[in-house]
């Protein structure tokens, strides 16, 4: 009996792992094929009882939101779906009262975006300021 549970719990692992990977595939190719039309910012949500949140943002030169995808449930077997409630948003002015008709985790997941695309670009002009410095 005790060696039947350990056996269980040893293919419900490899299982979850299986599961992962899959879902990890779909994320990479909805990622490739947003990349195509420009840059992508991604927000993320974490759901511990809850369903958490996936937000592909993409992007064009003026940072205007072109579209976006959403993945957002508890199980691996949930799909990504379109996103274009923000689309012809700026990309660093949307503010939590531009959230507040979307759930909690969508909120976040917005908001989440938004601060990992500021960090990038800070860190881009902080890494060209380091170069130009150095070039002089």
């Amino acid at each position: 009996m005790f060696w039947t549970f350990i056996v269980l719990g040893i293919v419900m692992w490899l299982l979850q792992g299986l599961l992962n990977i899959y879902q990890l595939k779909k994320f990479n190719k909805e990622l490739k094929n947003l990349r195509q039309s420009g840059r992508v910012a991604i927000g993320k949500a974490r759901g511990r009882f809850k369903a958490g949140c996936l937000l592909l943002l993409c992007i064009d030169d003026d940072c205007k939101i072109i579209t976006g995808k959403k993945l957002q449930g508890v199980t691996s077997f949930a799909r990504f779906k379109d996103f274009n409630e923000l689309n012809g948003y700026y990309l660093p002015e949307i503010t939590e009262k531009d959230c507040q008709n979307f759930d909690k985790q969508t909120s976040s997941a917005i908001l989440s975006a938004v601060e990992e695309y500021k960090q990038y670009t800070k860190q881009q002009k902080e890494a060209s300021t380091c170069i130009e410095n150095v070039s002089q």
